[in-house]
């Protein structure tokens, strides 16, 4: 699998494309959807889906543009639907600015999921804490944690439907079971990996407490 990234929107979120061969899955528009169609055309391959790891503004402003010009499905976890609906005004009240109506979804992942990109597949692990339906999309050697697992950090959890505890069974429980060589691809910031986050991440980490 290719990963390319586009950093988008004021907030920085990692956009992937997963390409295998000819065709290529969407993860976190968050912005910008110009770009994102203009690489997906530089590459010249055909879009499947477009996928979100979860439904934070900042992951989901650029698919209605992207849809529009791939004419593909928008696919979420449905515990994130109450998130998606009431964007706006989450919006506005914890950010303070306006941002347009949230794109409707077309349909719904779930845990466990498999979803065919080229000569690859790509499965969805449900890892909530920093949302209800926040998931995370693994394939060979690689996983796309959203805003559940960063470099040395974990996401935030004070936002309606965060929950701390959740969260750190998530990631403990499911995304440090993969292997240790796992390449994580953050929804913010950079790269890591698996085992460098069992050993040093403080929050999560052997650094933080002995995971159980």
């Amino acid at each position: 699998m290719n990963i390319h990234t586009i950093v988008v929107g004021r907030l920085q979120t990692n956009c992937y494309l997963l390409q295998s061969g000819a065709e290529a899955m969407i993860v976190d528009p968050g912005d910008e959807p110009e770009r994102i169609v203009r690489f997906i055309k530089d590459i010249n391959a055909k879009t499947t889906r477009i996928v979100a790891t979860h439904t934070h503004f900042d992951h989901v402003l650029g698919v209605d543009g992207v849809r529009k010009a791939t004419k593909t499905l928008f696919l979420i976890h449905p515990e994130d639907l109450p998130i998606l609906q009431s964007m706006q005004s989450r919006v506005r009240q914890f950010m303070g600015f306006e941002v347009p109506p949230p794109p409707r979804a077309d349909g719904y992942l779930k845990d466990g999921d498999s979803l065919k990109v080229g000569d690859e597949t790509v499965h969805v692990l449900h890892t909530p804490g920093h949302s209800p339906g926040s998931i995370s999309l693994t394939g060979d050697g690689y996983v796309l944690t959203g805003d559940a697992l960063f470099n040395q950090s974990i996401g935030r959890t004070d936002l309606p439907g965060g929950d701390l505890d959740t969260l750190i069974r998530s990631i403990r429980e499911r995304l440090f079971k993969l292997d240790d060589d796992t390449t994580v691809y953050p929804g913010h910031g950079p790269e890591t990996t698996i085992g460098d986050e069992k050993l040093a991440n403080p929050f999560v980490g052997e650094a933080a407490r002995p995971i159980k």
